[in-house]
């Protein structure tokens, strides 16, 4: 069983990385776990995904831990990649069910990830998803700070068509981009203070800087080793299944050098026709907001407005699919065995 200093946890907060996935997020990650005061382990869900059933639990029983554990050790990625025994979490937990809540057993979890001894000062937590939580997340940690990561969407989208296997459009993904951005930017305007924003173009032209200045946002000192060789110091999870074809589809990036090799690569990747469609539904919103330019900014381009409602309803189908997903346990399961053949139905062309 680890010795838990339930005190030392209670206090230390916990933080997110927010962004629409293939933004970067994991990159940041890895970064951040760099830091010898932070501690942010491979992206789970659990935290919502437990939410609604333990959230507002008082009085934690032997039977509620054990409960659950079980729920927590059916997701593979947290199975996979934070190789915490379950016994080991389980007999911690109950040695102090006198004084948990939900958020210090979320904080308790984290803390078993940590085979170092770091001198934790912050947990971070990264997920693509939770950026449709972000109410949720305030109400289990009304003090967290929000870390929110943006990618020009025509990089975006080629990153998407590079590892997706799911037949999404153009004129979906460029919505997509727009849709969950807008939606961070509407709930970062009421309380501003808790985040900070980046870009991923600005991180890797400018690591050092950029991390400076994430690392005065977290109230830590900038540390060299966040920057240099973040790709040697990976999660040990990480590099047993960096050889496996699935893994590295998705993360082949991490494993390299900080580099600016990817930024514009969409010029010469994605076709006229394809970037024409992206400017058209995200170019305005993108460089308002982000100061992303179009670069083909044909006046003349246009897609139907029938189209455009096809898109605005698939969107909204799989948003709501993805919310319920990390609520439900049932669903979650579901999701295991047939994402790729519902979501296929639904982007069929």
């Amino acid at each position: 069983m680890v010795e838990l200093d339930i005190d030392k946890i209670n206090k230390t907060p916990l933080y997110f990385v927010i962004g629409k996935e293939r933004s970067g997020t994991t990159l940041l990650q890895v970064m951040l776990n760099n830091h010898s005061n932070v501690l942010a382990p491979p992206e789970s869900r659990f935290i919502i995904m437990l939410y609604l059933k333990y959230g507002k639990k008082q009085n934690w029983t032997v039977k509620d831990i054990t409960t659950f554990c079980d729920e927590l050790y059916v997701e593979k990625i947290f199975v996979n990649f934070w190789n915490i025994p379950k016994e080991e979490l389980h007999d911690s937990l109950v040695s102090v069910k006198e004084k948990l809540s939900y958020p210090l057993v979320c904080k308790i979890v984290f803390q078993h990830f940590d085979k170092t001894g770091k001198d934790i000062k912050i947990y971070m937590d990264k997920n693509p998803l939770y950026y449709r939580f972000l109410p949720e997340l305030k109400e289990i940690f009304p003090q967290a700070k929000f870390i929110h990561i943006v990618r020009d969407y025509r990089g975006n989208i080629l990153s998407h068509k590079r590892i997706v296997r799911i037949k999404f459009s153009i004129a979906d993904m460029a919505y997509r981009w727009m849709r969950v951005n807008k939606h961070i930017e509407s709930v970062k305007s009421k309380s501003p203070a808790q985040w900070f924003s980046l870009t991923y173009e600005s991180l890797v032209q400018d690591p050092e800087g950029i991390m400076k200045q994430v690392c005065s946002f977290l109230d830590i000192p900038f540390e060299q080793n966040m920057i240099e060789g973040h790709n040697e110091k990976l999660f040990p999870s990480f590099y047993k299944k960096k050889d496996e074809h699935e893994f590295n589809r998705f993360h082949k990036k991490v494993f390299e050098p900080v580099s600016t090799s990817y930024v514009d690569e969409w010029k010469d990747k994605m076709s006229v026709e394809e970037q024409e469609a992206a400017e058209f539904v995200a170019g305005d919103y993108a460089y308002k907001t982000y100061g992303y330019k179009k670069d083909i900014d044909k006046k003349d381009f246009r897609i139907s407005g029938l189209q455009m409602i096809v898109v605005k309803i698939k969107y909204a189908f799989i948003n709501k699919y993805f919310y319920v997903l990390l609520k439900h346990r049932g669903v979650y399961l579901f999701h295991r065995a047939y994402l790729k053949y519902v979501v296929n139905f639904f982007y069929k062309r």
